[in-house]
C-alpha cells in the first residue's frame, strides 16, 4: 500500500515487562488557611502525636527543616508487610520524604513526595498541594504512584501496598480532624 508506514521497532529493555503501577488520589477540605494547614501538617508535636495515634512502630522524624525556601520533612517507620512477611528477613522500614516549595501569594503551596520500603523494589512517588478554597478554607490534595519491578511486580504487591497506604492516609485525615477539634479549629 503506497504511503503506509511500518511500525517502528521498539528496543527490548530487560525487566521492563515486569513494571506495574497503582495510582492513588486523595483530597480533603479544611476550615483553615493554606498557611495554617501547612503549619499543622509539618509541626513536630502534630507528627509525633499522629504517629502515636496511628500506632506507627519505630517512628522517627529524621529531618524537619526549612532551607533556601524549601521545607523538608523526612520520617521513617516500620511497615506491616502482611502476607508478604516471608519475603523479608526483618520488618522493613518505610522512609518518606516531603519537599514543600515556597508558597504563592494566595497561600497555594505544592510538595513532592517520595517513599521507599527497605528491602523492596517498590517506588512510591507523587505530589500534593495546599490550595485556598472559598473564604479561609484549604484543600489538601495528595497523588501517589506505586511502582514495582522484579520479583514484586505483577499487580498483587502494588495492590496490597496501595490498600495499606489508603487505610493509613485516610486514618491520617481522621486524626487531622481530631486534632482540629481539640485545637479549636486553628490547627495550633
Amino acid at each position: 500500500m503506497p504511503g503506509a508506514s511500518k511500525p517502528a521497532a521498539v528496543p527490548y529493555v530487560p525487566g521492563e515487562e515486569d513494571f506495574v503501577a497503582e495510582q492513588l488520589d486523595f483530597g480533603w477540605v479544611y476550615d483553615l488557611t493554606p498557611l495554617a494547614t501547612f503549619r499543622m501538617v509539618t509541626r513536630l508535636d502534630f507528627l509525633t502525636e499522629e504517629a502515636r495515634h496511628l500506632d506507627h512502630r519505630q517512628h522517627s522524624v529524621l529531618e524537619l527543616r526549612e532551607r533556601d525556601g524549601l521545607f523538608r520533612y523526612v520520617a521513617q517507620r516500620q511497615v506491616d508487610t502482611g502476607s508478604r512477611a516471608r519475603l523479608f528477613s526483618s520488618k522493613p522500614l518505610l522512609k518518606q520524604t516531603q519537599v514543600w516549595q515556597l508558597p504563592n501569594w494566595d497561600g497555594f503551596r505544592r510538595f513532592d513526595v517520595t517513599a521507599e520500603i527497605s528491602g523492596t523494589s517498590l517506588n512510591i512517588s507523587g505530589d500534593g498541594a495546599v490550595t485556598p478554597v472559598g473564604a479561609g478554607g484549604t484543600r489538601l490534595s495528595l497523588s501517589l504512584v506505586i511502582e514495582a519491578r522484579g520479583r514484586l511486580a505483577g499487580g498483587r504487591a502494588e495492590a496490597e501496598i496501595a490498600e495499606a497506604l489508603t487505610v493509613t492516609i485516610e486514618a491520617e485525615h481522621a486524626f487531622r480532624m481530631i486534632w482540629l477539634e481539640r485545637q479549636g479549629h486553628s490547627g495550633f
